[in-house]
């Protein structure tokens, strides 16, 4: 049997993850690792199937879903208020109206039907219907945040897929530079000093792909721990086209998002729980039928007897007189809750706004970045060129500069397929800030584990 945690107060301010188990009820736990999915991973994925397939199983959107279910029954827990509330059962005891020993043993049915309660159940129905809410909007907030990550997943290997690719290129390039200091050197037509420069610069070229490499690997496993496969997993370059202009002729304050409606439910919740404690102070009128049958014989030396079945029908009162404070502690909760559900539906307001305002601003600095980047890798290559004839036929331009062209080329490549990155990423923040993940996507209109999605 689990050691209960008030059983030693000292003991609640140590804490150690290995013992956290034993301290539950029912004892240790076994923690078993998510289920994969089914279906088959394709070697080559493109954003939206990656999205797709994550969503179709990703734990996090279960436990959404779970919660919602959980919420589900608690309004049918608040709308048994309304119904007869039924119960039965034995009863053995003394009892002074029984003759000899007062031992009395009986079987009670009663029966109890609320009339009027001045809204205590129907605020409680309120209280679970808003929550209800939070938790489908919870669901849509894990599906967008499921949605955002394995998008960042798929961006994050392209760029290091093109990246490792550019790195490769470079020690090519500064390799095949290398080599003409080598025949240079050689002939005598240039000091050695020139090829330990370039054989330096090989090597950090060399250093350079190892890196990307291991970025290559790093996003390889995280899309496929988010496809819950141990396969090797591929992405194809593309971006969708219907993903470019996510950023334009979006409103801020009129963009709807999950923590948004999550807000909404929470400050309905809240009315509906201060209506309920003021409720609980006035009275509930009810309708109490009860039936008592006596079991035992006691009283059978009393002329006539007694009657053993007893019922009877009472028109019950009952008003709270005096709870500790419950009441009125009940009541000031509620009405923080609603400060706070109020203050967390400006928190998200602002936070739409900033993101998109930020996203919007960066997108932009971005572009222009891009352009830039483009007339630089056309200008640096003519350079170049140039700089190759001059080493090579001319003997007027020394190898360091030959070598510092090459690689501001593959830099301005690299630079450029990272600010392409980070555009798409900016792209699906501001799909995120104002809730168009989902449709962006195709995932509205669509039964996601079993619960269907509408826009």
């Amino acid at each position: 049997m689990a050691k209960p945690f008030s059983d030693d107060a000292q003991g609640v301010s140590i804490i150690s993850p290995s013992k956290l188990d034993t301290n539950l009820p029912g004892g240790p736990m076994g923690v078993s690792a998510p289920v994969p999915p089914q279906h088959v991973i394709p070697d080559t994925l493109d954003l939206n199937r990656a999205v797709q397939l994550v969503v179709e199983w990703h734990p996090a959107i279960a436990e959404s879903i779970g919660k919602l279910f959980q919420q589900n029954q608690n309004v049918t827990i608040a709308r048994s208020g309304y119904y007869p509330q039924i119960s039965g059962g034995l009863r053995s005891g003394y009892d002074s109206g029984v003759s000899g020993n007062g031992q009395s043993q009986a079987f009670t049915l009663s029966m109890s039907q609320m009339l009027y309660d001045f809204g205590k159940v129907s605020s409680s129905v309120d209280s679970a219907l808003a929550r209800v809410s939070g938790s489908q909007a919870g669901i849509l907030l894990a599906i967008d945040q499921v949605t955002r990550e394995t998008s960042f997943a798929v961006i994050e290997l392209q760029r290091a897929q093109t990246l490792e690719v550019l790195a490769r290129d470079q020690v090519k390039g500064v390799s095949a530079i290398a080599e003409l200091a080598k025949k240079r050197s050689d002939m005598g037509a240039s000091t050695r000093s020139d090829l330990f420069q370039a054989r330096s610069r090989v090597e950090a070229a060399i250093a350079t792909q190892l890196q990307y490499a291991a970025q290559l690997n790093r996003w390889r496993s995280a899309l496929a721990s988010l496809l819950g496969t141990q396969t090797t997993v591929n992405v194809s370059p593309g971006f969708p086209e219907n993903l470019e202009h996510s950023c334009q002729g979006v409103v801020p304050d009129e963009a709807v998002t999950p923590s948004l409606l999550i807000a909404q439910s929470q400050q309905v919740d809240a009315v509906a729980q201060i209506a309920n404690a003021r409720a609980e102070g006035l009275p509930t009128l009810s309708l109490d039928p009860e039936l008592t049958q006596y079991l035992d014989n006691n009283d059978s030396d009393i002329q006539g007897g007694r009657d053993r079945t007893r019922y009877g029908v009472f028109l019950n009162v009952k008003v709270p007189i005096y709870q500790g404070g419950a009441i009125n502690a009940r009541k000031a909760s509620a009405e923080q809750a609603l400060r706070t559900a109020q203050a967390a539906s400006d928190a998200a307001r602002l936070s739409v706004r900033q993101g998109l305002l930020e996203a919007r601003d960066q997108i932009s600095s971005l572009a222009q970045r891009l352009t830039t980047l483009d007339f630089r890798e056309r200008s640096i290559t003519e350079t170049k060129d140039l700089y190759q004839q001059q080493y090579l036929e001319l003997g007027t331009r020394p190898l360091l500069d030959l070598l510092n062209a090459e690689q501001e080329i593959h830099q301005a490549r690299m630079d450029r397929e990272n600010t392409s990155a980070d555009l798409r990423r900016l792209k699906i923040d501001c799909l995120y800030n104002t809730g168009g993940l989902r449709t962006a996507f195709h995932l509205d209109n669509s039964a996601i584990q079993g619960v269907e999605i509408q826009p």
